[in-house]
C-alpha cells in the first residue's frame, strides 16, 4: 500500500553574515511562543537539492565513509539518497524572534533556503539517549553536537 502525503513548508533557512537562521512564514510565527525558552529545537526539512528519482530510487550505496568500505543500506547513512529526502537537525537555540519569525541559531548543518517542515523543542526526556550504539568503524566520532565543532569531520568522507 502506498499513501501520498501532503506537506506544507512552514519556513527557510539562511545563513547572513555567519549567522544561522529558519525564518517562519507569518501564518506560522506565533507558532513560535515558547520556543525561546529552549536552549535546543530540532527541525524537519526537505532535502530540496536531493529530490532527485534517481537518489529516491536508491536503497544501498557505496559507503561514504572512510573507516569503511562496505556498502551500506539508505537507512543506515545520512545519505541523501532516501525514499522521503525528510532531514533532521538538532541545532541551538541563540535567539527567537516571534515578530521577525527567526529562530537563530550559533550552527547548523542545513543549506541556505532548505525548506523547513517542522520545528520542535528539544527534550532531553525523550531525545537524548546516553548508551547509544554505533558501529565500530564510527566509535572514534564525537559523542555530541558540541564536541563535533572540532571534530574533522571531512577526513570522514570520500570525495
Amino acid at each position: 500500500m502506498t499513501d501520498t502525503f501532503t506537506l506544507s513548508q512552514i519556513g527557510h533557512t539562511e545563513t547572513t553574515n555567519g549567522r544561522f537562521m529558519v525564518r517562519v512564514l507569518p501564518a506560522y510565527r506565533e507558532a513560535l511562543t515558547g520556543l525561546a525558552e529552549f536552549s535546543h529545537a530540532i527541525a524537519l526539512w526537505w532535502a530540496h537539492e536531493a529530490d532527485i528519482p534517481d537518489l529516491r530510487a536508491r536503497r544501498i550505496i557505496p559507503s561514504p565513509y572512510t573507516a569503511t568500505s562496505a556498502d551500506f543500506g539508505v537507512f543506515a547513512t545520512r545519505s541523501e539518497a532516501r525514499p522521503n529526502p525528510i532531514g533532521l537537525s538538532v541545532f541551538s537555540l541563540e535567539s527567537v524572534d516571534l515578530e521577525e519569525g527567526m529562530a537563530v541559531s550559533h550552527y547548523f548543518d542545513m543549506l541556505p533556503s532548505t525548506p523547513i517542515l517542522d520545528l520542535k523543542p528539544y527534550f532531553p526526556a525523550s531525545d537524548l539517549v546516553i548508551d547509544a550504539g554505533v558501529p565500530a568503524h564510527f566509535k572514534h566520532w564525537p559523542a555530541s553536537v558540541e564536541a563535533s565543532a572540532d571534530f574533522d569531520w571531512q577526513r570522514e568522507f570520500r570525495d
